[in-house]
């Protein structure tokens, strides 16, 4: 369990921090908070905790005294430092006096719930030292990288939380102003498999171990720095700042590959961004995802421009599964899903970009079949929603890999429908079903249209599969239940034509003759006559 403390003059951002930080997930316990800096000293001393916010600007003591102040008599502790202020003079302050990261208000939860993370994952690095002083210098150098990190992402994303690029000279170790960077990016296609079969698990040792291959590599082109895109998991990002030699080469992506790949048995691919200043990261890291987005996914090769062809729709496509869903049959919907998947695979060329949009329809498609299965629990089709957003969403694989993926997460749920329309029907087939109806209500109009809406199946497939089972059509068999019981009722003399005409679904008597005379050779009176 982690002890932690707020220490900020504005209640509301007090408020915000308790209210979306993750603290059971992390098992922390906020046992304090403070309005100013002297009141958050005495309460490090009572309550020497493990987390320390502590806002920047604050009345009595701010929060870049407070750090002096505090490091010096909790050096143990972690500090996060909490700013209102766009400018990374507050930040280099706080790095100086100790602090591991910083938040801007307003407080995001995501960002939150990060620095959090990041802070227990050096909370508990540092536990597991038996010196002091080791774990001091443990703890300051790997705070340095986090707040690298936010820098290098924040360049990236655009985000404009520095006004003076060469503020940042002193925290990434490098003349910001005149360096030469280029960014390279790295995209994970089999991360979770290595993780759980080489690492145990273990995600923090697995990227620790990738960044620094992946930075030795890069480091005879100059100073690299390497880090986890906190936005996709499956991405790694280089900023790799040149060399005067470094500058004139081109990264050798494929012989790194390679290399890595014989390292942690990982699949990934890779792009380089073109050679930019430090304040235009965003415009090579943007480059080299063009790239990747261009990559063909079947053979993990640039493709030229317009290679990709249109793809065939899934969702057009709808309600042909649902036919084959609702005849009850598992295993004909996911001979159609492969069809699909295989039919794509058949133009050869998927790109990064196109799989992406895949994942999108399929996600659409599985919100649709979680629809029909109607669950009590609501919390059943959040599961699988999560579990697709977990297993599939936003993820990148060989599509060989993404088919089987794709199939794997379809086939309970194609099951569970299936199980559900066969439930429903007790143990009736749709044709059985359509029969049963046609024998109970053969004077009503019952057009093939009635029962392929009823059935959510096309009129076509509706038709051939009932051919198949019984060997004649429904408007067919409609037609000879009507005369087999129009030929009942005309036995009885005492009713008229006109009668038995309506009761077996014909208001007019004149059709009703013709049609009875086409299906036996005789009119309704010439049966009556023969029948004496």
């Amino acid at each position: 369990m982690y002890k932690a403390i707020i220490i900020d003059d504005e209640q509301p951002a007090r408020l915000a921090i308790r209210a979306l930080g993750e603290w059971d997930n992390h098992k922390i316990e906020i046992v304090a908070e403070a309005g100013n800096g002297q009141e958050g000293i005495r309460l490090l001393a009572e309550h020497k905790p493990d987390i320390v916010f502590v806002d920047m600007k604050m009345p009595l003591m701010g929060g870049e005294e407070f750090l002096q102040q505090a490091r010096t008599a909790h050096p143990d502790a972690c500090y996060i430092v909490i700013s209102g202020f766009d400018d990374f003079a507050y930040a280099r302050s706080a790095m100086q006096a100790g602090s591991i990261d910083y938040l801007l208000k307003p407080i995001r939860k995501a960002e939150l719930n990060d620095v959090i993370e990041r802070a227990v994952t050096l909370i508990n690095k540092r536990r597991e030292q038996l010196l002091v002083d080791s774990s001091s210098r443990i703890y300051r150098n790997l705070s340095a990288p986090l707040v690298k990190e936010k820098i290098y992402s924040s360049i990236i994303d655009g985000n404009g939380r520095f006004h003076h690029i060469q503020e940042l000279e002193a925290v990434l170790g490098t003349d910001a102003g005149e360096a030469l960077c280029r960014v390279v990016v790295f995209k994970l296609l089999n991360a979770a498999e290595v993780i759980e079969r080489k690492f145990y698990g273990d995600s923090h040792t697995f990227y620790f171990a990738l960044t620094n291959a992946v930075d030795e590599l890069l480091g005879r082109f100059g100073k690299s720095f390497s880090f986890k895109n906190n936005r996709d998991a499956m991405e790694i990002v280089a900023v790799v700042n040149l060399s005067d030699a470094g500058a004139n080469q081109s990264i050798g992506i494929r012989g790194m590959i390679d290399k890595l790949t014989a390292l942690f048995t990982i699949k990934l691919v890779a792009s380089e961004g073109q050679l930019v200043g430090i304040d235009a990261l965003g415009e090579s890291y943007a480059a080299a995802l063009r790239s990747l987005m261009a990559l063909n996914m079947i053979d993990l090769r640039p493709t030229l421009k317009d290679a990709e062809g249109e793809r065939p729709s899934l969702l057009e496509r709808a309600s042909l599964f649902e036919q084959t869903i609702e005849s009850g049959s598992e295993r004909q919907a996911m001979q159609e899903l492969r069809k699909w998947l295989e039919e794509i695979e058949s133009s050869g060329v998927v790109t990064m970009s196109g799989m992406l949009a895949m994942e999108d329809e399929l996600r659409m498609f599985a919100e649709m079949l979680l629809a029909q299965l109607k669950a009590d629990d609501p919390s059943e089709s959040a599961s699988a929603m999560e579990q697709f957003d977990r297993t599939l969403r936003g993820r990148v694989f060989e599509f060989t890999a993404f088919k089987a993926a794709v199939l794997a997460y379809f086939h309970p749920l194609f099951t569970a429908l299936a199980e559900l329309r066969r439930s429903e029907s007790g143990s009736l087939s749709v044709q059985e079903r359509i029969k049963s109806y046609i024998e109970l209500h053969y004077y009503e109009e019952l057009p093939v249209s009635f029962f392929a809406e009823r059935f959510h199946m096309s009129k076509e497939h509706l038709t051939r599969i009932y051919k198949q089972k019984y060997g004649i059509g429904i408007h067919e068999y409609q037609l000879h239940i009507r005369m087999a019981k129009a030929k009942e009722w005309l036995s009885d003399k005492s009713l008229k034509i006109q009668t038995v005409s309506e009761k077996v679904g014909f208001r007019d008597q004149n059709y009703f003759s013709k049609a009875f005379k086409k299906y036996t050779g005789l009119t309704p009176q010439e049966f009556r006559v023969k029948m004496e």
